[in-house]
Formats: structure tokens, sequence, C-alpha cells
């Protein structure tokens, strides 16, 4: 290896080490938080495909899911979170918000829209919630947080990897209570640091000055 290669190789090294992998989101357990089955008569664990799902997204009814559980931030500093809609198995007309805003909505959005955004509100609860629409009324809603579970209406959590959780809506508990009405996948990741981004630039220009004086 010349020694332009090595030092383009140390400086990228230098920049990429800010990129390192790190937990930026986690579960929390609300008041009656528990491990739970699957429900077996999830459309999306059914091999009669009868749910409308992104191939290969989804957990399976051999699985567990979180019940009573809430979403919380474990980053002080800013990261990215990124949504996805994975698909929908209901009557109601189902909404996911973040910060109040409706971001995907099962009677208009495509399966895998995503919505991605910077995290910068510190540590603690992350802003979002479900709402649903039945004949032009508000039949049901619930936000994030230590009351998520309600009658009637509720979202399970499934941890699929390190920043990487999806979200289960059922939102007619009493009918069914296989949270397949909408599905939300989250997964956070970091964000650049405008200071690693300018070492990583001016490294690489001053070795390109270099190489270029020693022509």
């Amino acid at each position: 290896m010349n020694k332009f290669t090595q030092g383009i190789t140390i400086a990228a090294a230098v920049g990429i080490s800010g990129f390192a992998q790190a937990a930026f989101i986690d579960v929390t357990a609300n008041a009656g938080g528990a491990l739970v089955p699957v429900a077996t008569d999830n459309s999306y664990a059914n091999p009669d495909g009868s749910g409308t799902f992104l191939a290969g997204q989804l957990y399976d009814g051999t699985d567990s899911v979180l019940e009573s559980y809430s979403v919380v931030s474990t980053s002080a500093s800013p990261f990215r979170l990124t949504f996805t809609y994975l698909g929908t198995e209901a009557s109601f007309t189902n909404s996911f918000l973040y910060q109040d805003s409706e971001v995907f909505n099962t009677g208009s959005s495509a399966l895998g829209a995503t919505f991605s955004t910077v995290y910068s509100a510190g540590l603690g609860l992350i802003d979002f919630g479900f709402s649903s629409i039945s004949g032009g009324s508000n039949v049901g809603s619930v936000v994030n947080g230590p009351a998520n579970v309600v009658p009637v209406y509720n979202f399970n959590v499934f941890e699929a990897g390190v920043d990487y959780l999806v979200l289960s809506l059922d939102d007619n508990n009493q009918i069914d209570d296989n949270h397949d009405d909408m599905l939300v996948m989250v997964k956070a990741s970091s964000v650049p640091e405008p200071g690693t981004l300018a070492l990583l630039g001016l490294g690489l220009a001053g070795l390109a000055l270099r190489r270029t004086a020693k022509k």
C-alpha cells in the first residue's frame, strides 16, 4: 500500500469511527408489561395470506411480542428515525401519527412507504401514536406511553434487533385481539456529526494536495 492510499485509509477510518452503531431506541415496560406469544390468527402469520403485508419484513406465530410497553429514546444526541408502513388487515381506516401529524394511512399509503426524520428531543418517550376512523368518526386512539393499552385499543412491540422495532396495532381487541390491523417498522441510526465530516474532508484534501505537490 503506497503512502497516499494508506493516508486515505487512515483518514477514512477516523471519519467512519463517528458512525459506529449504537443503541438509540429501546423499550420500557408499563404497568402490566409482559412478553406474550404472537396471536395465531394474525393474518401475516397465516399461510392463506389473507393480510396485505410486505414480504420478508414480519415475524410469525412462533415469536413473542411485548404487550404494554413504550418506545423510548436512549440517546441525548440527535439520531435518525425511519418509519416504514408494512401493511394492514382491518376494516377501520387506521393512521400512524408522529408528533401529532399523520405519517401513514391504511386507506391511502402505499406499502413500503417511509418517513424519516432527525430526532433531537433527547432521552424519554418518543412522540407517536395510532388513531382509527370508521364511518367518518374517530373510534379509537392511543399514544406511546404508560397508557398505551386501553380498552379495545392498543399496540404491541416486536424487538427485531438493535434499534429495530415493529409496532402492531389492534384497533378492536375485543373482536379478535390479533394485532394485525396496522404494522409500522421503526429503525434508528446515527446522524453524521458536522465536525466528523469536516475532519474527514480536510484530511482527504490535505492528502490530495500532498500527492499533487510530489508530482
